[in-house]
């Protein structure tokens, strides 16, 4: 028996499932365009009863195909969770990270979400545009919901927050120069010499803090 064959078969079906969600197809198209039958997939997420496929495993065969095609599933099936204790998080632009961590439409390849552990609130996700592979599979995560009154922004001095002001939508760390202005920097400190001005603010509209990281 392999690694799969342990797993809850809810668990594999969630997998799949969110693989599908997560590119935008069916299962029978997941299926398809890995080569395998679509039978195959929609009899054991369906718990068919002919040929006692509610009972029975994807080979090792299958997940193999199915893996090679979509290398993102074999994320989701180390992660897998009965669906009720997963949580679909939608992308909604990259940080271009070779630009001033500006905000970034979504590239034509970008996933439209990814899961995470059921949260008690809701999130919108951020990945990472660059050219350092090291970066790729990092996730910000924001509620969704921007703050406009901007008479509480001083209490965000040194967080990481999306913000957007008359010079787009950027992500940095608030912080206040001599000049008494709002600007964008790389990392939350003025003596680190790796502290850089991304963007200087004005007008701002408003700003979303970010909550957490996926490294």
């Amino acid at each position: 028996m392999n690694y799969y064959t342990y797993m809850n078969r809810n668990q594999i079906k969630s997998a799949l499932i969110n693989c599908a969600r997560t590119h935008n197809i069916s299962l029978s198209e997941l299926a398809r365009e890995s080569g395998v039958a679509p039978s195959t997939i929609s009899g054991f997420v369906n718990d068919a009863k002919s040929g006692n496929r509610d009972k029975q495993f994807l080979s090792t065969k299958t997940i193999n195909s199915l893996t090679k095609r979509f290398p993102d599933l074999a994320k989701f099936l180390q992660i897998a969770e009965p669906t009720d204790e997963l949580q679909e998080v939608r992308f909604i632009g990259l940080v271009d990270l070779k630009n001033r961590w500006q905000i970034v439409s979504l590239d034509p390849n970008s996933p439209g979400s990814t899961m995470i552990q059921n949260q008690s609130n809701d999130y919108v996700a951020l990945g990472v545009k660059s050219i350092n592979q090291i970066f790729n599979d990092r996730v910000y995560f924001c509620k969704p919901n921007v703050i406009e009154n901007l008479d509480d922004i001083h209490n965000y001095i040194s967080k990481l927050i999306i913000v957007d002001a008359a010079e787009g939508k950027y992500m940095g760390y608030l912080m206040i120069g001599k000049n008494n202005k709002f600007y964008l920097g790389t990392i939350p400190s003025f003596e680190s010499a790796e502290h850089e001005v991304l963007v200087e603010l004005t007008d701002i509209n408003w700003f979303m803090p970010v909550e957490w990281i996926r490294p």
